[in-house]
């Protein structure tokens, strides 16, 4: 059974030991403003304590881990129902020591566990009750993606679902003709669209300034319950880089009716190899400390590209293209390296901007059938959803974090959903590559 999780250089997840049982812990469980949230946990003595922890420690498909910071053990997180393909798991975090409450520290311990977990045993769900009372953990639950499933015995029973707690709604064609599909969202089916992606888990929205009405389409909307990533426009020429850069935020912020916003991405990756480079970062990093950004990235195309731009400045944020045919990225362990970084990794472009569900009656979807014909016809074979094929290769790859969808109607946003229950796997998916630019690259067509 798994021993540690790192999380972050100053906390480690470590399996708890009978030595970590001690007047610590036990004082953690007499504290009045914690015992209330403590549904049936009741110990008089470290003796009374350590026998709870044997119990539990046996538990073959348990696991106890100690929440230690920088050495010091200030909590613990207990995950149960853990095995292969398990449909659905549990767990409970207790921050003990009062330091280190109200940090932030609950939601990256829980949010990378989780992850660590959903990915090494193919979990589908995550369950945690919590009392009404309870709101500063209710309301951490519901950033993390979970949603209230049922309510029992006077206590709120919540599901995180694996794969939308990955999906980041595209929003380029709210209100606006983009891409190949040549479809645009109307108000209404935004709304609709909004309000199921919130109640199934979905907290963050992609947009950018140049996608025609997006951001402003998103700001007629109740928007409370989503983080927002936006992007600055290519920089233009003989131009205050400075002002430029403040003003498009301030414009983002201003439209979709945000103070901030999660992330803000470099949408030309050449502005960050330009002379323009330590203007941009200067000021990107100071809107960052003035709070308006929580992280900066950069959006890229190309593997090189994304290569060279390492070498200018680490970036919070990656947002690459990932899908059955364009696995440049997947080569030599890349995004491996990548995330050894520490960096935050978003895939787009799973169904190539539409074009790999539904082929065009023109020389490239006639060359994008041909290349899909295996993955068509193993979509017949099996009775799949191609929609869940494509989007389940994007999300069994380990080192990304979140996957950009765009979609054009809220039947597509239900396939997606639907597509947590039944997760299928494409064997074999390398011999599907291509590096034709012609057929992956949509600024080639």
């Amino acid at each position: 059974m798994l021993n540690r999780i790192i999380i972050n250089k100053n906390i480690l997840l470590k399996k708890l030991s009978i030595r970590n049982i001690n007047n610590n812990y036990l004082s953690w469980l007499k504290d009045t403003s914690l015992k209330k949230n403590l549904v049936h946990i009741n110990f008089d003595n470290i003796e009374e304590l350590k026998q709870y922890y044997k119990r539990t420690i046996n538990n073959k498909n348990l696991i106890f881990f100690g929440i230690f910071y920088k050495s010091k053990h200030i909590g613990n997180l207990k995950f149960e129902n853990i095995y292969k393909n398990s449909k659905n798991a549990s767990w409970g975090i207790l921050i003990g020591n009062k330091k280190y409450r109200g940090k932030g520290i609950g939601n990256e311990v829980l949010s990378k566990s989780m992850r660590y977990l959903e990915d090494k045993y193919n979990i589908r769900n995550f369950i945690i009750s919590v009392t009404h009372s309870n709101k500063n953990a209710r309301s951490l639950y519901f950033n993390l993606g979970f949603r209230k499933f049922k309510f029992q015995e006077g206590k709120i029973f919540l599901i995180r679902r694996s794969l939308p707690s990955k999906i980041i709604l595209g929003s380029a064609n709210f209100e606006n003709i983009y891409g190949n599909r040549k479809y645009s969202v109307n108000q209404k089916s935004i709304k609709d669209i909004l309000e199921y992606a919130k109640n199934n888990g979905i907290n963050l929205i992609d947009t950018a300034s140049n996608y025609g009405k997006s951001e402003e389409s998103l700001g007629k909307n109740n928007i409370k319950d989503f983080d927002i990533i936006s992007k600055l426009p290519e920089i233009e020429k003989k131009v205050n880089v400075k002002k430029f850069v403040e003003n498009c935020l301030k414009g983002t912020l201003y439209k979709t009716k945000r103070k901030k916003i999660y992330g803000y991405l470099i949408h030309n990756p050449k502005d960050i190899l330009s002379n323009n480079k330590k203007a941009i970062l200067k000021t990107l990093n100071l809107l960052k400390k003035q709070n308006k950004i929580k992280k900066i990235g950069v959006s890229v195309y190309e593997v090189e590209e994304l290569k060279k731009i390492l070498k200018v400045f680490k970036p919070d944020i990656i947002q690459i293209p990932i899908n059955i045919l364009n696995q440049n990225f997947l080569k030599k362990n890349f995004l491996k390296k990548i995330k050894k970084k520490g960096i935050e990794i978003h895939g787009r472009s799973i169904f190539l901007q539409g074009a790999l569900l539904k082929y065009r009656n023109t020389s490239q979807g006639r060359i994008l059938k041909k290349k899909m014909k295996k993955v068509d016809t193993l979509c017949k074979k099996k009775n799949i959803s191609k929609i869940g094929l494509l989007l389940n290769f994007a999300d069994s790859i380990k080192e990304i974090d979140k996957l950009v969808l765009g979609i054009d109607n809220m039947k597509q946003l239900k396939q997606i959903i639907k597509c947590n229950e039944n997760p299928y796997l494409i064997k074999g998916y390398k011999s599907l590559s291509t590096n034709n630019k012609k057929i992956i690259d949509p600024r080639t067509w």
